[in-house]
């Protein structure tokens, strides 16, 4: 209700504020038939020449109409009431120049056309000023203070209209530009990553290839071993090395591919085309297990990040069935992101805490657990909690810890943008789950819960 009240006494104080000016009808009519026609033509050049001709043809004033580069702060002429035929360009005189108010020069009235004060002005316009043109009513010196006050308010609609369709021809340009980027990353990224599988299956046929002559110089070795034990020894020493080394590459060659596996799914999951064509993420589910297929390979993602931190994961492993798992229809690279933005906060948050005893340990857990009915009846869901030691987040923070940006200002020395939680609920609730947190004993618990 705090919002509809508060508009309620905008219109009333614009109602005082009407009343208070006084405009006649005519100027009235003039006001409306601006709207009107702002409305009715597309395009910033059509909105221009409305701009001009609606005092023209109301008043018989004749006015010109000039933009400020936000960037650059020069002013160029963009309309005038009186054209004339094959000028497409008027030199901007000198006296029009960037004022926060109007003034006169000569016979010209002079107004500045501000923008709307909100936060797109930030993006969109660079200057440090909010006058985005300026507009010229020639002939004025016979024109009364109620009409130059009308002007003014005049030029503050045009102002207004100005700005949103700034806004609006802006937000074109970047859809098509982000469409564009999309089409290039796809080109340039996502298609030449897929080339590394090719080049990680050959790596993987040289490494096998390397175990074959191992086998071959064991084989050397039997021979030797007779004939020189000097030489024998060299040989032993050198076999012994070549295998440590082939071990160590196979298993970065290992890791290096999981990496690939799991930065490829990302990839190809985050830049969808189709998510920057509609304007939100639309899925591409299939069937998959949820223990198996998006959490286990998760946490086999985190196991040495962890470790590094004290923090084993293997008694996870271990209690878990694979008799138990659930099978769900979800995005499985988004969801993957979801159960990885989980880990990664639990790795970044999780404190050491004494349990009752006094025993010290830093630790997460996770489990999963079928919620039956919680979508209606015959419709299950899935839960997944993951429990990150700590301080309890309290009740006010907790509502708002999915937000967009939002941060425990007691956690603001970690590293952190706030916005792996929102990403979590944006992807969570577009799969028609919730998501949530609750203080538990010596911590926290982050949740959510899915269809099944």
């Amino acid at each position: 209700m705090g919002v509809f009240n508060a508009i309620i006494e905008r219109v009333e104080g614009k109602k005082e504020d009407y009343a208070a000016y006084g405009f006649e009808k005519l100027e009235m009519a003039a006001l409306n038939t601006f709207f009107d026609l702002a409305q009715e033509y597309d395009g910033l050049d059509n909105l221009y020449i409305v701009s001009v001709t609606v005092p023209r043809v109301f008043f018989g004033l004749q006015s010109n109409l000039y933009l400020v580069d936000p960037k650059t702060e020069t002013i160029a002429w963009v309309a005038e009431s009186d054209p004339v035929a094959g000028r497409t360009e008027i030199k901007v005189p000198r006296y029009i120049k960037i004022s926060e108010a109007p003034y006169r020069h000569g016979n010209s009235y002079i107004v500045p056309i501000h923008g709307k004060k909100t936060p797109a002005s930030h993006i969109f316009f660079h200057g440090s000023r909010d006058v985005i043109g300026i507009f010229e009513v020639a002939r004025a010196d016979d024109l009364g203070d109620a009409q130059l006050f009308f002007i003014q308010k005049y030029v503050n609609r045009i102002g207004y209209n100005m700005y949103n369709r700034f806004l609006a021809e802006q937000n074109i340009q970047h859809l098509k530009f982000i469409n564009n980027l999309v089409a290039d990353i796809e080109h340039n990224v996502i298609v030449p990553n897929m080339r590394y599988k090719r080049y990680f299956r050959k790596i993987r046929k040289y490494l096998n290839t390397n175990k074959e002559v191992e086998g071959e110089f064991d084989n050397i070795l039997d021979d030797l071993k007779s004939q020189g034990r000097s030489l024998y020894a060299k040989m032993s020493e050198a076999l012994e090395r070549m295998i440590m080394i082939n071990r160590a590459i196979f298993n970065d060659q290992e890791k290096i591919e999981q990496h690939y596996k799991h930065t490829s799914l990302f990839l190809e999951t985050l830049l969808r085309p189709d998510h920057f064509l509609l304007g939100e993420y639309i899925l591409k589910k299939t069937p998959c297990y949820f223990w198996h297929d998006i959490i286990l390979p998760q946490l086999e993602r985190y196991r040495n990040r962890l470790a590094q931190q004290g923090i084993m994961i293997d008694h996870i492993v271990k209690e878990r069935k694979a008799s138990e798992d659930v099978q769900v229809k979800v995005d499985k690279g988004l969801m993957a992101q979801v159960v990885s933005n989980l880990f990664s906060n639990a790795a970044k948050y999780a404190e050491t805490v004494a349990d009752s005893s006094g025993k010290k340990n830093r630790k997460i857990d996770c489990r999963v657990s079928r919620a039956k009915k919680f979508f209606g009846s015959g419709h299950h869901g899935v839960r997944l909690d993951v429990f990150t030691s700590g301080h309890p987040i309290d009740q006010e923070d907790a509502a708002h810890i999915f937000d967009e940006g939002f941060r425990l200002t007691q956690r603001d020395s970690v590293e952190g943008s706030g916005h792996g939680l929102h990403f979590v609920k944006n992807v969570v609730e577009v799969h028609g789950g919730i998501v949530g947190c609750e203080a538990v004993e010596l911590g926290n618990e982050f949740y959510f819960i899915i269809p099944a």
